[in-house]
């Protein structure tokens, strides 16, 4: 005789859920992912910065990559471009309300990231 912990429909749902959660994970990933969104993002946590700071914080990015992750942080209402008060011609770039959200999930990904290192030397310095 077979036990069935659960029925179809709980199936269903679970399976549901599980796409969701997916497709959930997979657009933050688009959102923060490639080379430099997630480092634009970090470096923005620490302050409110100039492109010039910026692209100082971000090293090898060239200018035309920085200008296209910025713009595309700021149709995702992550970043923020607003004119400086302290130089006439400068743009001062900060993370929005919406965007500073995502600042423990920067700081999670860095914890991990140095613990998998850490792991990753370990192997192969065996």
């Amino acid at each position: 005789m077979a036990i069935f912990f659960g029925t179809f429909k709980d199936t269903k749902m679970r399976n549901k859920e599980k796409k969701i959660r997916h497709r959930d994970v997979q657009d933050v990933l688009e959102l923060i992912g490639g080379r430099w969104r997630g480092a634009i993002l970090a470096s923005l946590c620490d302050s409110s910065k100039r492109f010039s700071q910026l692209k100082a914080d971000l090293g090898p990015i060239t200018s035309r990559t920085l200008i296209k992750e910025l713009r595309f942080l700021e149709d995702n209402l992550m970043v923020v471009a607003e004119k400086s008060i302290e130089a006439q011609n400068s743009v001062l770039y900060s993370n929005t309300l919406h965007g500073s959200t995502i600042e423990p999930v920067i700081f999670a990904i860095h914890k991990w990231s140095a613990k998998h290192r850490e792991l990753m030397l370990k192997k192969l310095a065996e």
